[in-house]
């Protein structure tokens, strides 16, 4: 076997993988693991591979080395740059900016010392000026926690007793003055200081005797009642409705059917991750603990510059395990392996379970590991190695968790180890991450969230997207079989899962989930190959077994039958027919007319570009006329120009022509998605920011154009919420997005009997 071990510095790991994978090909494991009936029988055989050992164990030492030396790490000149900032701004009474400013100065505030503690204490201060009073207080809170200097800290605790005076909480506001007095009688201060301070603690105390209290008249809560499963929790399925059951069968295996009918909107499963990992471009807004956004006031890890938690109790609940993450993010270590990261912190929460049934449930999913190419075993292997070595070297997790006391030490037997030495555990440990890796291939899950984009500050189209922002484990939904066509939708509340049904499912009817793009977003080889190469099995489901399902994507990429308009499929080689009337068309005489279209079509969005919007509408004029020629009417360019003709006309103010081009636009992407779609209530969301842009613009409030547009606005409204309801539900950030739209119509609607 050559040796690569010299080679290993500043290599990422997926060059590691290549190069180890190169050297093993050498070897005869490629063959042998097609026999290995353990995920152990593969680890035993790398961990004795010497050259294996040694070139991870540094390539570890080498990423552990440089830690110190990354741009992402704890400064105190960065935290003492963005706290100049954020003074110059908060001066300059800009609250906002100052905000984030401090944020980022706690966030590269360095270890154990002060300016942390100073950080949140400024922030504090801006959340006063912005009435976000609570807020300051729990910053305050949380200052004091970090230990902001005794010698200061009245000005907080002034600062408290304000937000409890403007809060109207007379209690708790006469309960911080009492302490200022405490602190006041113990420690010396400079005399103008202290006069200074009793005259401020005096006038709110006069403020305070001229006020009612009002502790318990809190202000409104805008959550939204915490999702619950329709007819109750299944007591033998984790987090299913009772509505639903787990079956087994010998030739399809585990399975999710109803017992009973199901109405279209129940919720069939709301299910906590059992563990999840942020994606590394979205981490900054999520909270490492919940998975919801951080917003402006994240608490950040006080040694690393990666996770942030949305409050204080997130923050002390994840040091549970965020202590054996924690190095990892300081070395870089977690972006480089993908799913590994998940993995570990699915051994985590494993080595620190308290629910035996809620653990099996995790350990029995589904591995593929005979079925997947051994190439891609072997590297899921390594990394597995790898992540136990650095729980060994780079943290004390071996010296913490007693393997033997912990409930997964019973899967013991499933990797023949006895955890009777230290090679044992390690060996048990990594085949435990072995197993976590394959399973999450096959179970992972992606925790997405709905965000508005603009593409520049011209543009008054806000575009809603769906992203990815962490990847999860569900182990109850994970029993749900793959559909092309499923009869259930995801949401998410944080890292919460949301399960409804789509449709009516009948009793004795099989609950389908999609594990991918489903038959209207991707063509059937190519949603086939995903679910061969990735879950190892060949999708039969209905709309990869009747060609009607091919044929309802094809249109939208279709040319125009020139017969009868209908759309032409090009599924022969030497001809096309059409999908309408049948009808065989030899010769295409189109190609001439669409290229003319993509040449004025890209000429526009250089116009646009440019700011040249009149040249830009007359090109895009030009290409519509020929792609409606060409293409079929339903075409995904066609829906493209009209959309882009509808964001030049929002630019220049034209709301009327820009919010009939998307109309135009919304019928074929109700055609494509479905009426009831996401997509269908994305796009409403965008065509009602115009409408609304244009009712509170326009001064001639009595025309017949007006009037059908307050008609249309509401009805709008009322379906895109209708759609968020039954998908999604009212916890999403949407629903709320067409509250605040609905409050703006109806002020609106108040002169008008419309």
């Amino acid at each position: 076997m050559m040796r690569v071990a010299d080679a290993v510095t500043e290599m990422d790991w997926d060059k590691v993988i290549d190069t180890l994978n190169c050297t093993l090909k050498l070897s005869q494991l490629n063959d042998e693991i097609r026999d290995m009936k353990h995920e152990s029988e593969l680890m035993s055989r790398l961990l004795r591979n010497q050259e294996v050992m040694k070139f991870v164990s540094l390539w570890l030492k080498d990423l552990h080395s440089t830690k110190d030396k990354r741009k992402q790490r704890k400064n105190l000149d960065i935290s003492t740059a963005f706290k100049l900032s954020g003074n110059k701004e908060f001066q300059s009474k800009k609250y906002a900016a100052s905000l984030q400013l401090y944020t980022k100065s706690a966030l590269y505030a360095p270890t154990n010392s002060v300016d942390l503690a100073i950080a949140i204490a400024n922030r504090s201060a801006s959340l006063f000026y912005l009435d976000r009073w609570q807020d300051c207080i729990n910053d305050i809170e949380l200052a004091i926690k970090f230990g902001y200097p005794e010698n200061l800290r009245y000005k907080l605790h002034l600062r408290t007793a304000q937000c409890y005076l403007k809060l109207g909480n007379r209690a708790s506001a006469v309960e911080t003055v009492l302490q200022m007095h405490s602190i006041l009688n113990q420690r010396n201060m400079p005399s103008e200081k202290k006069e200074q301070l009793e005259r401020q603690m005096s006038d709110i105390t006069s403020r305070i005797s001229c006020m009612e209290d009002n502790a318990d008249n809190t202000a409104e809560s805008t959550e939204f009642p915490q999702p619950e499963v329709a007819y109750g929790e299944n007591p033998n399925f984790w987090s299913a409705s009772a509505a639903i059951d787990m079956k087994y069968a010998p030739e399809k295996g585990r399975s999710v059917v109803a017992n009973r009918d199901i109405k279209r909107g129940q919720i069939l499963f709301v299910e906590k991750a059992f563990a999840f990992v942020p994606l590394s471009h979205f981490k900054a807004d999520v909270c490492y603990n919940c998975c919801r956004s951080c917003g402006d006031i994240a608490v950040p890890c006080t040694e690393c510059v990666d996770s942030m938690y949305c409050t204080i109790n997130c923050w002390d609940e994840a040091r549970s395990y965020h202590r054996w993450e924690c190095v990892g993010n300081q070395m870089g270590l977690w972006p480089q392996i993908g799913i590994g990261y998940l993995a570990v912190r699915m051994l985590f929460k494993c080595t620190t379970a308290t629910d035996g049934s809620r653990l099996d449930e995790v350990q029995e999913l589904v591995t593929n590991f005979s079925k997947l190419q051994p190439c891609d075993v072997i590297s899921y292997g390594i990394t597995a190695i790898m992540l136990m070595m650095y729980l060994s070297k780079c943290t004390d997790f071996f010296k913490v968790i007693n393997l033997k006391e912990c409930l997964i030490s019973k899967f013991c037997n499933d990797f023949n180890c006895d955890l009777t030495t230290e090679g044992d555990e390690r060996l048990y440990v990594s085949s435990l991450l072995l197993r976590h890796i394959l399973q999450l291939i096959s179970n992972g899950h992606a925790i997405t969230k709905i965000n508005a984009i603009a593409d520049n500050n011209k543009n008054k189209l806000l575009i809603q997207q769906q992203d990815r922002i962490a990847t999860a484990i569900y182990p109850s939904a994970s029993m749900m079989n793959h559909s092309c066509d499923p009869n259930i939708i995801n949401s998410f509340l944080g890292s919460i899962l949301i399960t409804k049904a789509t449709r009516d499912i009948a009793a004795g009817e099989e609950v389908f989930n999609c594990y991918g793009a489903d038959f209207r977003r991707m063509l059937r080889r190519e949603r086939q190959e995903k679910m061969e190469s990735q879950y190892c099995f060949k999708c039969n489901c209905v709309a990869c077994t009747i060609p009607e399902y091919e044929d309802i994507l094809k249109k939208f990429t279709a040319l125009k039958c020139p017969e009868c308009s209908g759309p032409l499929s090009d599924n022969c080689q030497s001809s096309m027919y059409c999908i309408d009337c049948g009808v065989a068309v030899y010769e295409n005489t189109y190609d001439f007319i669409l290229r003319q279209a993509q040449h004025h079509f890209a000429k526009a969005e250089i116009c646009v570009e440019n700011e040249k919007y009149e040249e830009a509408l007359i090109k895009l004029k030009e290409c519509l006329l020929l792609r409606k020629d060409a293409l079929y009417k339903y075409h995904e360019d066609i829906a493209a120009t009209m959309d882009l003709m509808a964001k030049v006309y929002a630019i220049k103010g034209q709301w009327l022509n820009s919010i009939s081009y998307l109309d135009h636009s919304l019928v074929i992407i109700e055609e494509r998605y479905g009426f009831r779609s996401i997509e269908v209530c994305n796009e409403i969301n965008k065509l009602t920011d115009i409408c609304l842009q244009y009712l509170q613009e326009e001064s001639n409030t009595s025309s017949k154009y007006y009037k059908n547009v307050l008609k249309k606005t509401r009805r709008y409204l009322n379906r895109a919420e209708e759609i968020i309801d039954l998908t999604y539900g009212p916890w999403n950030e949407v629903y709320r997005e067409i509250a605040v739209k609905k409050e703006i119509l109806s002020s609106i609607l108040k002169n008008f009997n419309v």
